[in-house]
């Protein structure tokens, strides 16, 4: 008996994907108001889950964290993660009616407190991250350009020709060839090369919504 519900169940989950899908597809081939209005509703549906999902993934993270702080795992970086969302989330979320004439200014998605982490605590860090990334990537290009084959000294060669096409160095009459060269390369091969690879991600895309479409694949049903 409970064998045959769970199948009922997961049939009508896949009817229900599948016509949600297919509806949302049409909308988008047929011009229909009725289709037009579903297709909001969908979008409106999905919209709440997603904000949904993204609170369970918060309160998850929490969760993990305040079990590591009782364990005394990573007690410091926990504490700063933890006081830190609360710091911002608690006045980011609080509506400004709802709170004294005072402290107007610092609640809501737009206040001071949100403004002044945005500012000066989440783009340093970013441009920290960014500039130390920086180092990674040449010391892995170091190790990539080492000449092992004709593919890496393609690649060397092309790479070379690059930097030195983007140095824009004037002094030297002959300079130019460097940057014709540089041009060629990033529309010619690289814009081959990466049209092939949007391609295939297009093409990749297409196949796995025909599968879900089709109830090949059940992410729901799991």
């Amino acid at each position: 008996m409970k064998a045959g519900l769970q199948r009922i169940f997961r049939i009508l989950l896949v009817v229900i994907a599948v016509s949600a899908g297919l509806i949302t597809l049409l909308s988008m081939l047929v011009q229909n108001s009725t289709l037009s209005l579903l297709r909001a509703v969908f979008v409106e549906w999905t919209v709440i889950v997603a904000a949904f999902s993204m609170l369970l993934g918060v309160a998850n993270v929490l969760r993990v964290h305040a079990q590591r702080i009782q364990q005394r795992q990573g007690l410091v970086y926990s504490l700063v993660l933890v006081i830190s969302f609360l710091a911002v989330f608690i006045p980011g979320i609080l509506s400004p009616n709802l709170v004294p004439e005072m402290l107007q200014d610092w609640t809501g998605p737009m206040g001071h407190i949100v403004d002044f982490a945005y500012r000066y605590v989440q783009r340093p860090l970013q441009s920290t991250l960014f500039s130390l990334m920086a180092f990674f990537v040449v010391t892995a290009a170091l190790r990539a350009f080492r000449i092992r084959s004709a593919a890496s000294f393609v690649m060397f060669v092309a790479a070379l020709f690059v930097l030195l096409g983007s140095a824009r160095l004037s002094l030297f009459n002959s300079w130019d060839v460097f940057i014709e060269t540089r041009d060629w390369i990033l529309g010619v091969p690289v814009l081959a090369g990466a049209r092939g690879i949007l391609l295939g991600l297009a093409l990749g895309t297409v196949v796995t919504g025909l599968r879900l479409l089709l109830g090949v694949e059940r992410p729901y049903s799991e």
